[in-house]
């Protein structure tokens, strides 16, 4: 029993989306000089973003290891529980990601956040790059679920009476 190449392809592709999203989460950094102060903006100056990054790398960490498992082992039936549990974490960084995405490009005023976005252009334009990217890793592991599920619970099958 072989893997099926879509999978391969779908899980590579993940990784990598995953892999790209947490290289440039980790390297997004901008100083800007101002005639009165001087802007540092890193993505860890947001405490809840590291997550992200760690999610992402949990991520890509895991769909790598995904594609080393053997074909006909028993641990293929675990493999669909870890699969929800980290695209349930990769929606829940997902969604912290944009709403600080929000923030710092939009002024907050009840948040405290002032917009960083006309000040570090480079910076808010990493930020989207990795978000985009995640999405991607986000939607072709949700399709890998699905795919998943379709071939373990044949809708075929299920009235079968023969």
């Amino acid at each position: 029993m072989e893997k099926p190449v879509k999978t391969i392809v779908l899980r590579v592709l993940a990784v990598v989306s995953f892999l790209i999203a947490s290289i440039v989460m980790f390297l997004s950094i901008q100083t800007v000089q101002l005639l009165i102060c001087s802007s540092y903006s890193n993505y860890f100056n947001f405490g809840r973003d590291r997550f992200c990054l760690v999610v992402y790398c949990i991520g890509w960490l895991y769909n790598g290891l995904v594609m080393a498992i053997p074909s006909g082992s028993q641990l293929w039936k675990t493999v669909i529980v870890l699969d929800v549990i980290v695209n349930i974490l990769v929606g829940i960084s997902l969604g912290v990601g944009w709403q600080t995405y929000s923030l710092i490009r939009q002024e907050n005023i009840y948040a405290g956040c002032a917009p960083l976005c006309g000040i570090t252009p480079y910076f808010c334009s990493t930020i989207m790059g990795s978000l985009i990217t995640s999405t991607i890793g986000f939607v072709v592991s949700f399709g890998l679920i699905m795919g998943t599920l379709h071939v373990c619970v044949d809708p075929f099958l299920l009235g079968d009476n023969s």
